[in-house]
Parts: C-alpha cells; sequence; structure tokens
C-alpha cells in the first residue's frame, strides 16, 4: 500500500510538472559578438546561429547595444513602439500583460537608446534582465519570462546568461538568484512524498526505531 501511494504521488507530482511549469533555459552564457550579424537565439530549443534561423527570437547584435526580436518575442519596453527603448528590470519585478510591448518585428531604435544610467536602462557591462512575452514555435502561449543579459556598448563581453518563463501564461518574477525556485504546491507534495518514504510502521509492543513507547499508568 505504501509503495502504491509514493508511486501515485510520485506520477502526480510528475504530470504537475510536465503540465504547469517554470520553464528554465538553464546557465547559457551565450556571447554576443560585436558584429553586425550578432547572435540569434532561439527560446524554444537554445539553438543560436550567426545568421538568422527558424524560430529565432532576439537577436543582439554590436555586444548588446543592438536589438531585433522576432514577432514571436517581444520584449518589455518603455512605450507600444516597436523601437520604443527595452526597460531593464530588477529582482522581485513581475513580468505580465501589465507592462507595455509592441507587436511584429522590432528592434532598439536609436543605437544604445537601452544603455545607460538612468531608470530602466541596461548599465554596460553589468548584468540586468529583460522583460519579455513569447510564443513558441508551436503557437503556444502568450507566455511570460525574463532573460539575464549584460550588454556592452560594442565591446567585448556581452552575454546572454539565461532565461526563464512561465507555460501557463501566469505573470512571473524575476528571482533574487539566477535559478527560479519551484512552486510551493510542488515543494509540499515532495515533501509528502519524503515523509511516506521515512515513515516506519510501529511493530506490536508499541516500539519505533530506538524508540520504546512506554503505556501510561492511572494511579
Amino acid at each position: 500500500m505504501k509503495r502504491l501511494l509514493t508511486f501515485a504521488l510520485l506520477s502526480f507530482v510528475m504530470g504537475h510538472a510536465a503540465q504547469a511549469a517554470v520553464i528554465y533555459s538553464g546557465l547559457q552564457n551565450l556571447a554576443i559578438p560585436t558584429t553586425f550579424d550578432g547572435v540569434y537565439v532561439n527560446l524554444d530549443n537554445a539553438s543560436t546561429s550567426s545568421s538568422a534561423i527558424t524560430g529565432w527570437d532576439i537577436n543582439p547584435f554590436f555586444g548588446g547595444a543592438g536589438l531585433a526580436n522576432s514577432a514571436a518575442f517581444q520584449p518589455a519596453r518603455t512605450g507600444t513602439g516597436s523601437t520604443d527603448p527595452v526597460v531593464n528590470f530588477s529582482a522581485g519585478d513581475l513580468i505580465s500583460g501589465g507592462l507595455f510591448y509592441a507587436s511584429g518585428f522590432g528592434g532598439s531604435g536609436d543605437p544604445a537608446s537601452h544603455l545607460g544610467t538612468g531608470t530602466g536602462q541596461f548599465a554596460v557591462g553589468q548584468e540586468g534582465y529583460l522583460g519579455f512575452r513569447f510564443t513558441t514555435d508551436a503557437s503556444a502561449g502568450p507566455y511570460y519570462g525574463w532573460m539575464r543579459v549584460i550588454f556592452t556598448n560594442n565591446s567585448a563581453g556581452g552575454l546572454i546568461e539565461d532565461w526563464s518563463y512561465d507555460n501557463t501564461g501566469a505573470p512571473i518574477s524575476i528571482p533574487a538568484s539566477a535559478a527560479p525556485e519551484p512552486g510551493r504546491g510542488l515543494l509540499l507534495l515532495c515533501a509528502g512524498i519524503v515523509v511516506c518514504l521515512r515513515r516506519r510502521r510501529m511493530p506490536a509492543g508499541g516500539e519505533t526505531a530506538g524508540l520504546r513507547v512506554t503505556p501510561s499508568r492511572n494511579f
């Protein structure tokens, strides 16, 4: 019975994780070349190329001073124009449908307008978070996510470090650490499995492993 319950819990957890999950890319550290071609990235399968590939989503170039995006990948901007500056977010910020997104193919507009030390800008050579709305190659979505990046002004050191999105379409918070944390419900289920595996049936006589239970006496 115990094994059956454990198997059922494991099946439920795995099924739940497959149907609704925060998808995390794992650490990628994709270099952003200081060329006009830059790097093309497909978020579905993390494939990259120095030229346009099927299903590409984002194309940073000149170390991140330039940005291009496909219609399926919309970075959060200061407005709804396709060349309005892309916004830099911080840990704890919520990426959702309440932000400004453009439609269709887009770019960074005025070169390097998203770089700087002002509010919402990406400081050159420092980590920042790009928020986005994303539709998969299979037209699933839209989903909301974040991408951790380092942008430079056409110099070495530009990186796409990693990204994450929620495949339920729910808003997603930018984490304090790089890797996203599992949902509370999933953690509780996992904790339940651990309890089931560690419990020991109390033998006759009231003994447990290493502990003897003495019946109380009435005086």
